[in-house]
């Protein structure tokens, strides 16, 4: 007996495993670690991915359980909420898999 199946698959939109993706790093201002508003933005887009604050001691951030976009499609944008600097923006950022 021989059996012939045929596979059609479709793309219905993007990933949205949220439990194994993380965005992070660690603001500096002058060299040493600062508290600064941190954005993510989709690139192409420019919509909304998500926000958080670095720690004021460390300067670390992050932002975990994110849903999975494509390497290097992601903006992060440090703001200077004193306005004594100038936005840091780093470009073409990609996640990390956590497990």
């Amino acid at each position: 007996m021989s059996v012939n199946a045929d596979f059609d698959f479709e793309e219905i939109g993007e990933s949205v495993n949220t439990t194994r993706h993380k965005l992070a790093g660690t603001v500096y201002v002058n060299g040493a670690p600062a508290e600064r508003f941190v954005l993510a933005l989709d690139r192409r887009t420019m919509s909304y991915f998500g926000a958080t604050s670095s720690h004021p001691v460390t300067g670390e951030w992050s932002l975990i359980n994110t849903p999975e976009r494509p390497e290097r499609s992601l903006m992060v944008i440090a703001m200077d909420n004193a306005g004594e600097f100038n936005a840091e923006v780093f470009d073409y950022v990609s996640q990390v898999a956590t497990i």
